[in-house]
């Protein structure tokens, strides 16, 4: 006679463990369980990030806490399969062979990973960030495992791998302090009576800019003397490095309508050739002048 109950048939053996409907029954409890303690655990870290007043911190407790989530669900699972009567020994072997070609394949992944650590551990680029990288100047706007996506001032997405951003130049324009100084060069004509009037109509055009700080104040500077034009230089401070080429264009708008108003020149690089004939040029004897065909010499 058959001692077993329904629930102690063994359905299958895994190796050489036999798996009955009770032990799947059991299984299949343990894994809902870390999944429903999973979602409970991701909500509660994710709810407790966006008290952060740091977009930086909410983000990286945001990370942490779908990592916590996780670990916690594969610590079920492994639960699971030692109550199932599986040990991890019999899986071993199978998961090393996988983990040899997973890993090969993974280098890359397991890179940028290490790149998203460093990039949050050094804070050295956060989300809203202005950077330029390869040529490529756009917004930071979300820092993923993988990647950090960029958004370019043409509204274009650029994704960047997180080894990309550590392992390269990258410039920052808002890291720690986001005024940034910029520098308009101008050559006038070389008429030093109207140099004073010409520093004084660029300082008076960037003190009156909406997007130039008054505080450090626009200064001019007496670069050099040009091959045709007295070069200067007008310093000033922006807060929103954006708008850096349109506050530049305005101002060259202006400038040249200004100084055509004032009289100044704004002189463009030309050459003088002088064209030489020969001695009689310098005053020299002229060189003979041919012999027509047929006339005697001395005639």
């Amino acid at each position: 006679m058959n001692d077993k109950s329904g629930w102690d048939i063994v359905l299958f053996h895994l190796g050489k463990t036999p798996v009955s409907i009770a032990g799947l029954i059991d299984f299949s409890f343990i894994v809902l369980l870390g999944f429903i303690l999973r979602h409970f655990l991701k909500r509660t870290l994710a709810a407790r990030a966006q008290t952060q007043s740091s977009p930086q911190t909410r983000h990286m407790m945001g990370l942490l806490s779908t990592l916590a989530a996780n670990l916690v669900f594969a610590l079920f699972i492994v639960i699971a399969l030692d109550n199932l009567g599986v040990r991890l020994s019999f899986l071993g072997g199978t998961l090393g062979v996988l983990g040899i070609g997973i890993g090969i394949g993974l280098q890359n992944l397991a890179a940028n990973m290490i790149g998203l650590v460093v990039i949050l551990l050094e804070k050295s680029i956060q989300i809203g960030d202005l950077i330029e990288i390869d040529g490529v100047l756009g917004t930071v706007v979300e820092i993923k495992g993988r990647s950090t996506t960029v958004m370019s001032r043409d509204n274009i997405a650029i994704i960047i791998p997180n080894a990309h951003l550590i392992s390269n130049k990258v410039i920052n324009w808002s890291h720690r302090d986001p005024k940034t100084r910029m520098h308009l060069k101008v050559g006038i004509g070389m008429d030093p009576a109207l140099l004073d009037k010409a520093v004084d109509i660029l300082r008076t055009l960037a003190l009156s800019h909406p997007d130039i700080l008054p505080d450090p104040p626009p200064a001019v500077w007496f670069t050099e003397f040009g091959a045709s034009s007295f070069n200067l230089e007008l310093v000033y401070w922006i807060n929103d490095v954006t708008l850096r080429h349109t506050t530049l264009s305005d101002l060259n708008f202006r400038i040249a309508r200004e100084f055509q108003a004032a009289g100044i020149d704004l002189p463009y690089p030309h050459n003088v050739v002088i064209f030489s004939h020969g001695p009689d040029a310098a005053g020299g004897p002229s060189p003979p002048s041919p012999i027509a065909p047929g006339t005697p010499a001395g005639g």
